[in-house]
């Protein structure tokens, strides 16, 4: 099949590397060629077919291809390759914890990256390209996006701590809630940052030959993921501390209040009883005749309620 039998919607940009890099057009890409990129868009019309007339098989085509996928590497052949890492929705108007899916293929000297979103990561190796740099080879330039992945990443962590630091010094002004809502979302980056430790793992521990020149730039990739995980876990921790120490804040007020009420109630029972047992409308009632009677129950109330307060005191209870 030709590519002027589909629609090539599905092409996004292509690049063939070396010391000038040359941009592809959808004519180049009648076959793969060695030493080129072609970036695709996942969910367009023709990529499939596209795929399948370049002779990839389609067992990997899928894989490329899926809606879902968790961050992995796996060696099919001795020049074939599938990575899928996640980075950061950094785009307009999305969740910057929805991460974003990349899937490479390395097929026999040729790199074949497919999206559904935009990445910014990916984004900035294309204008290097435009700008008529960028690295010279396609296992350069693999590891120049896997980094600008984990450093996206690692930039959007850095004002976490500022904040769990604001709520942790500002306990009694901390939103608990704004707290819950970032541990969620930082549970959902490690979900699949877990994971693509271990992908970078098996990357580095392939036996591809070409990737021996490459072995400490994948390890210093490999490692800035193992303290970014590192860090999303102390977050977690750091924000479990501050959300019991927010409890235990709010069970003492409410403990305080509850005792304030209780002392208040054991002051006012006995003034409560007098008041509502002057109060019954029958004969006998004394004072019911002396205009002096009010004055001297009021009197005796006070002193009622000034002896129990003094009676708390040397109690302890106040």
């Amino acid at each position: 099949m030709g590519l002027s039998e589909y629609d090539g919607a599905w092409f996004i940009d292509g690049w063939q590397l070396g010391e000038t890099p040359k941009k592809l057009t959808l004519a180049d890409c009648e076959q793969l060629e060695k030493n080129c990129w072609y970036h695709c868009q996942r969910d367009a019309a023709g990529l499939p077919e596209w795929l399948s007339a370049v002779g990839v098989p389609s067992s990997i085509a899928s894989v490329l291809l899926a809606d879902d996928t968790r961050p992995r590497f796996e060696q099919l052949e001795d020049d074939i390759f599938l990575l899928i890492l996640r980075g950061i929705n950094l785009n307009e108007g999305t969740n910057p914890d929805d991460m974003l899916s990349i899937r490479f293929l390395y097929f026999r000297g040729s790199l074949i990256s497919t999206r559904k979103y935009p990445s910014r990561a990916i984004a900035e190796a294309r204008h290097q390209y435009e700008a008529g740099k960028g690295p010279a080879n396609l296992f350069a330039l693999l590891i120049t996006i896997i980094d600008k992945l984990n450093r996206n990443i690692e930039i959007f962590l850095d004002p976490i701590e500022e904040k769990i630091e604001y709520d942790a010094e500002h306990q009694d002004e901390a939103d608990s809630q704004s707290l819950a809502d970032l541990n969620k979302r930082l549970l959902k980056i490690r979900r699949f940052l877990t994971p693509q430790r271990y992908a970078l793992d098996d990357l580095i521990q392939s036996e591809m030959y070409e990737l021996e020149a490459w072995r400490i730039p994948l390890l210093n990739c490999r490692d800035l993921v193992i303290r970014i995980n590192e860090s999303i876990n102390f977050y977690i921790e750091q924000i479990q501390v501050v959300n019991l120490h927010l409890s235990q804040i709010q069970s003492e007020k409410v403990n305080r209040n509850t005792y304030l009420i209780s002392l208040i109630s054991i002051i006012f029972l006995p003034i409560s009883f007098l008041t509502g047992l002057l109060g019954v409308n029958i004969g006998g009632m004394p004072g019911v005749d002396s205009a002096a009677a009010f004055w001297a129950f009021c009197i005796a109330l006070g002193a009622i309620t000034l002896f129990e307060i003094i009676l708390l005191r040397r109690m302890k209870f106040l």
